[in-house]
């Protein structure tokens, strides 16, 4: 290492820290600014820069430190309350308390603050005269006027200096210490105190000598113009540095998966369709072969909305199918055997499941091949918390052409997860009420050594099909977006997701 360039390459704020550390050997960084005349910030840049370059060392330690008040400060000026009470009373002579506080010029708040100091410190005390209360001074009181006790002293020193630390008061000053916080005259916060050490390099680079020359960093169109560019010397960049983390705007990191999953499912072939915000319970359920009355519509807990009364019905003809297939079934199926009630089918919900917007999709193109999907956000009467939002992302995605069966299902899926990056995947038989048969899909996840689920699939049942014209077999999943994401991001509560966590978010510049 040249040594000599290391020093030449100081600033001028770091060669005086260096030469003041050299007279202490070890120090403060609260001596150092006594001793060059520098500000915290200036003597910490300085300080940092010469650790950086091992010339010193830092080291701190959090301590409680003593801090005046600005109540506190306000007394140390003009006295404390019993101070200025025992004073006007060595004066005036006694009399009855509002008259002493009158002279000593003091509120009636502090009046009733030197009151009870006067008291507790047995200066003054009140005998009875003429039916009278009058406040007399005691002896004690007239050995004070001649001394300053220790609050007195230790609120003289506070005002002096930005803190004191508390383990360098002597015994009778942290005693006086207790009895200000108290009072609220003062503040005790623990803060960490920076000590610096001279290492063996920084002793080779002081015993090498440098000068102490101000060194300029930007050239500026005066010394061009003056041509003082030719006397000053430029101070040297040190490329290798480093710099201060720099935190761009950037999009949110679930956003960023969601942007990573719409490209490979396009990349796939398939379509993006988008769904409502507010669906009817028609397209929510109905036409998903839900029965109005059955436990299997709960699962979903959709929220209603008051506001509009009632959702737009689709075609007679659609609707009379699609009650034909509750009623008396289709296809082979005996239906759920109930009277439907179209009223039910007019009342609005907050979208439940984006599988409402790919069968709509599927009722308005019923010919192959039909290639979609869908990432919106679904809500659901939910109980929040660790793994449960009323509000969250959801991807559903159909394939619809003539001949698939469930070894097709099996491979989109694979082939979508292994794009995500879970080459690892298992399928096991599953339950969804509107597609037989049904699939779900987990995939191991190497850092928790265990299978997680991530997907649901399955071939929408003819019920569901044959009442909005479809003729052909089509297969359907979803993916648990939300877990999804938590695999992704490392994260174990989904709420975090939305938390939006500053410090988090700055983190998180690579998925």
């Amino acid at each position: 290492m040249d040594i000599r360039a290391l020093v030449d390459g100081l600033s001028v704020h770091e060669k005086k820290v260096l030469l003041a550390l050299h007279e202490f050997k070890e120090a403060d960084v609260t001596d150092i600014e006594k001793r060059t005349a520098l500000d915290h910030a200036a003597v910490m840049r300085a300080s940092l820069g010469l650790a950086q370059k091992d010339l010193i060392r830092i080291s701190g330690a959090a301590q409680p430190f003593s801090a005046i008040t600005d109540e506190g400060r306000a007394y140390a000026a003009e006295g404390l309350p019993e101070r200025r009470m025992l004073e006007a009373l060595a004066k005036y002579g006694s009399e009855t308390a509002d008259v002493i506080a009158d002279h000593a010029g003091l509120t009636r708040e502090q009046a009733q603050i030197s009151l009870g100091w006067l008291r507790r410190k047995g200066w003054a005390d009140f005998i009875k005269r003429d039916d009278r209360a009058i406040l007399v001074i005691t002896k004690s009181g007239e050995e004070a006027l001649s001394q300053r006790l220790a609050d007195e002293q230790l609120l003289g020193k506070l005002i002096e200096v930005d803190g004191i630390a508390v383990d360098e008061l002597p015994s009778d000053l942290k005693a006086a210490l207790s009895i200000l916080k108290e009072r609220g005259l003062v503040s005790v916060e623990r803060k960490i105190q920076r000590r610096l050490t001279l290492t063996d390099l920084g002793n080779q680079a002081l015993a090498l000598g440098f000068e102490m020359v101000e060194k300029v960093s930007q050239l500026t169109h005066d010394m061009l113009v003056t041509g003082r560019w030719r006397q000053v010397r430029f101070r040297r960049y040190d490329v290798t540095a480093p710099g201060a983390p720099i935190y761009p705007g950037k999009v949110h990191p679930q956003q960023r998966i969601i942007d990573e999953l719409r490209e490979i499912l396009l990349e796939m072939g398939f379509v993006e369709i988008k769904s409502n915000l507010v669906e009817s319970e028609f397209w929510n359920f109905d036409a998903l072969f839900q029965a109005q009355d059955h436990p299997a519509r709960e699962i979903h807990a959709s929220l209603s909305l008051s506001k509009p009364s009632q959702a737009k019905l689709p075609s007679p003809k659609l609707l009379k199918r699609v009650i034909a297939a509750h009623e008396r079934g289709v296809a082979g199926s005996r239906g759920w055997g109930y009277k439907f009630n179209p009223e039910i089918s007019r009342r609005p919900v907050m979208c439940s499941q984006t599988t409402a917007a790919t069968v709509r999709y599927l009722a308005s193109r019923p010919e192959p091949p039909v290639k979609v999907f869908c990432i919106e956000r679904v809500y659901r009467h939910d109980k929040i918390d660790y793994k449960h939002l009323a509000e969250f992302y959801q991807v559903e995605g159909i394939v619809m052409n003539p001949g698939l069966t469930l070894r097709d299902m099996l491979g989109y899926l694979k082939q979508i997860l292994i794009k995500i990056g879970m080459p690892k995947v298992r399928f096991r038989p599953g339950y969804f009420p509107y597609t037989e048969p049904s699939a779900e899909a987990d995939a191991y996840h190497p850092e928790k050594g265990e299978w997680l689920e991530v997907l649901g699939a399955g071939m929408f049942r003819p019920e569901l099909l044959r009442p909005i014209g479809i003729r052909y077999p089509v297969l359907a999943w979803g993916i648990g977006f939300g877990r999804l994401a938590m695999i992704r991001l490392g994260i174990e509560d989904i709420r975090d997701l939305y938390n939006n966590d500053l410090e988090w978010l700055k983190g998180r510049s690579v998925i």
